[in-house]
């Protein structure tokens, strides 16, 4: 079985943007509304974040991810991950704070915060999705 990146996020934390960068395609990948499988990614919709119900199905795809990803947007202002949710994980799980361009250091803090309130005890780093040197070292990290 191929072990994939399994990417989790809230809306506009910048998961199609990373995965499209994992996967080197040079087309931007489809938005839908359920868990989508690619070759080196499996993307989890932030539908399943926000739904207490669907916790367990995120938590069952370890089985196919070498490793996790937790993307925190910068502009997210309520929490996005339960407490402690990335301890349920066996997975490396890394934290990335996402953002576009430029952020204030208090909303990089808070983001930080909420990384780890959700238990990731690894490596947190941030993410200028709009610069591709950025996502080039975000892609050494998963290496």
């Amino acid at each position: 079985m191929k072990q994939r990146a399994l990417l989790v996020g809230p809306r506009n934390s910048g998961k199609h943007v990373i995965a499209q960068a994992l996967e080197n395609s040079p087309t931007s990948l489809r938005r839908v509304a359920n868990i989508v499988y690619y070759d080196q990614t499996i993307i989890v919709p932030d539908s399943y974040l926000e739904s207490p119900w669907m916790h367990k199905h995120v938590i069952a795809l370890q089985q196919s991810a070498k490793n996790g990803l937790f993307l925190q947007p910068v502009t997210a202002t309520r929490r996005s991950y339960p407490p402690n949710f990335a301890k349920a994980f066996r997975i490396p799980i890394l934290g990335v704070v996402t953002f576009f361009e430029s952020c204030e250091q208090s909303a990089l803090l808070q983001a930080k915060e909420q990384l780890l309130a959700c238990g990731i005890t690894e490596k947190i780093i941030c993410v200028d999705l709009a610069d591709p040197q950025a996502i080039k070292e975000l892609k050494k990290h998963l290496q």
